[in-house]
């Protein structure tokens, strides 16, 4: 009797839809426990409720400011009518008015007389005096305290006596910082640990000084003095609160300086470079150190400052970290809002070889992403809108609404505008069954909005973490040459930097290859609105190994 040799059950097809990556990148998970909404990394494609969004556009707004440096702060200034809102840059030469979109020849309302390190980098505050109405406090890092008032449409230079219009008991050329806490103004004397404040009601006159820098448990200057209103309005729970450059954080409580209580002194580790390192949003104060983007209520609850899982920025921490051990000391990182996203965004400053990111975080999804593409040097917002300089031109642009990057005032002369290029990689699964081998079959994305990118989709295996390099292209099986989480040589870390229907792409992309774990890399251009909504895979299964 001749044997009979057993066939093997036949291999089978199988379909899923792996969701798109809502939960945003996740940099503290091993890459073997990852959730199937989370991604390894994502630029340009955005968590958002709905799915991976791509990001806003820009256009340009105003430029031909002149100099030998780039505007280094936006000015925005809200007037107590839409007619007397305005509208400036600050470079290394002074302050340029650019209210009127399209400007090609700003007037420049203030020359600086010091033009050193510094020049242009300025904070800013409103503020409204019984008397005179509506003002602008500037107080520019190298030049000192300047005032803007509304109704007469005039800068001032404040300059150091006892008279009318004049700062008395410090020279205002020292003073780089202004801020506004229960309606009165202070400063920061620059390279010091002093503050000081004027008179309730004042932008003139007599200036006190505070000694903020006795309280430094670990040394430094006076970098940042910030308002905390913990009610989420203006009420008797405001705290101030004073950041060293050491990264000491002093909380003050009371009605006036004279009569302050000091609540305590933290330390949230070394701060960057400047004083654009705090941002409130509701009842909330973030201020970013080396360990990230610290949330002070958390101080209240009883959370140790070294505890990195209370930290807003915690899931993109070895991010944050990485890139600031190189660029801590480089002007450029800052905290801003993003006013029509319901987020907030970490501006980091240019690193050479390296494309220049932003961290966003959505407040809805609690999810973060990575913009890149985008050299901002400062971003403010102005009804309603975010507007940015560069560290390239002399040009200033702003997010309306438009899905391609660089759309020039002159594009003749300055070129057309650009599509946006994005890239996911997914986070790996073992689609249900680990330690066996898997064999991709077919990707296709689904994309909600008005079309479908141009992109190039591949299978990853087995912890591949490298970045597609091309948006166009046959799809290839994935890289022999494996990145090593958190290594130099991969793309993680930072080393490489590279409404409508729902609808599918034009068709499954053919994909190959073959591991344990499963992932889906993507790199793509969009000049439309489009948000990834999920991953169609098909595979089959073979044997353990």
């Amino acid at each position: 009797m001749i044997p009979q040799h057993r066939r093997g059950a036949p291999q089978k097809s199988q379909p899923m839809s792996l969701p798109a990556p809502v939960g945003g990148i996740n940099a503290t998970r091993a890459l073997s426990a990852m959730a199937p909404e989370e991604a390894i990394y994502m630029y340009n494609l955005l968590p958002r409720s709905e799915g991976a969004q791509l990001r806003e556009g820009y256009s340009e707004y105003a430029n031909g400011w002149t100099g030998d440096a780039s505007a280094q702060t936006v000015i925005p200034f809200q007037g107590l009518t839409p007619a007397d809102d305005r509208l400036w840059v600050a470079n290394r030469q002074g302050i340029w008015n650019v209210t009127t979109v399209g400007t090609t020849a700003p007037v420049q309302d203030i020359t600086f007389p010091d033009l050193g390190t510094g020049a242009g980098i300025c904070t800013f505050v409103q503020y409204i005096t019984d008397a005179d109405g509506a003002w602008l406090l500037l107080c520019d890092s190298r030049n000192g305290y300047y005032v803007y008032q509304e109704s007469t449409g005039v800068w001032a230079k404040p300059t150091q006596g006892g008279g009318a219009g004049h700062i008395n008991g410090v020279d205002p050329n020292d003073l780089n910082f202004v801020m506004v806490w229960k309606e009165r103004v202070f400063f920061v004397e620059r390279d010091t640990g002093y503050g000081w404040y004027l008179d309730n009601g004042s932008i003139y006159g007599n200036a006190t000084r505070f000694n903020f820098g006795r309280n430094f448990r670990f040394g430094g200057e006076l970098r940042a003095l910030f308002n905390w209103t913990l009610d989420g309005g203006e009420g008797l729970d405001d705290y101030l609160v004073a950041l060293s450059s050491a990264g000491d954080v002093v909380v003050f409580k009371g009605t006036s300086p004279t009569d302050f209580g000091m609540v305590g002194v933290w330390n949230v580790g070394r701060v960057p470079a400047g004083s654009r390192l705090g941002v409130s949003y509701g009842g909330e104060l973030f201020i970013l150190s080396i360990e990230g983007l610290f949330p002070m209520s958390q101080v209240f609850q009883g959370a140790a400052v070294q505890n990195a899982q209370i930290y807003l920025s915690y899931k993109i921490s070895a991010f944050l970290r990485n890139l600031m051990q190189t660029s801590i000391d480089d002007f450029g990182w800052q905290v801003y809002m993003l006013p029509n996203d319901g987020g907030i965004a970490i501006g980091t400053p240019p690193v050479t070889g390296k494309a220049t990111v932003q961290f966003l975080y959505d407040f809805g999804t609690q999810a973060w992403g990575i913009s890149r593409d985008i050299n901002i040097a400062n971003a403010a917002n102005w009804q309603g809108k975010l507007y940015f300089t560069d560290t390239e031109t002399n040009k200033l642009w702003y997010e309306n609404g438009v899905n391609v990057d660089k759309v020039h005032i002159d594009p003749v002369t300055d070129g057309v505008a650009q599509t946006i290029t994005f890239s996911i990689l997914t986070s790996y699964q073992s689609l249900g069954s680990p330690g066996q081998y898997k064999r991709m079959q077919f990707l296709r994305p689904m994309w909600l909005g008005g079309g479908t990118p141009v992109f190039n989709i591949q299978a990853r295996y087995d912890f591949d973490i490298q970045e597609v390099l091309t948006t166009q292209g046959t799809t290839v099986a994935g890289s022999t040459t494996s990145g090593i989480w958190d290594s130099a040589s991969s793309t993680w870390d930072l080393v490489v930097w590279g409404g409508g229907a729902a609808q599918a792409s034009d068709n499954p992309r053919g994909a190959n290859g073959l591991g344990r774990h499963v992932a889906v890399a993507m790199r793509g251009q969009a000049g439309e609105a489009v948000t990834l909504i999920g991953i169609d895979v098909i595979w089959d299964t073979g044997g353990l190994m």
